[in-house]
């Protein structure tokens, strides 16, 4: 697991709210608890399944056509 990412979220939110407030300009989330509280749980909904995903194995990895860039015909 990255909790350096999940810190470095942390920090820079937290500077982007004080950066608002210093400067006098509207937050760029919900100005409330519950607002506050939507954003961190569909954050938290986001990460959760992300982890989720990424343990279970590719069940449809067959299908896929891949990139076109990945299309080695012609050269």
């Amino acid at each position: 697991m990255r909790y350096s990412k999940i810190l470095l979220g942390l920090v820079i939110s937290f500077f982007t709210g004080a950066g608002c407030n210093l400067l006098h300009i509207p937050v760029p989330s919900p100005p409330v608890l519950s607002g506050a509280f939507l954003v961190f749980t569909m954050s938290l909904g986001y990460w959760l399944v992300d982890r989720y995903t990424q343990a279970q194995e590719a069940k449809h990895k067959a299908l896929c056509g891949g990139h076109a860039l990945d299309d080695k015909k012609g050269t």
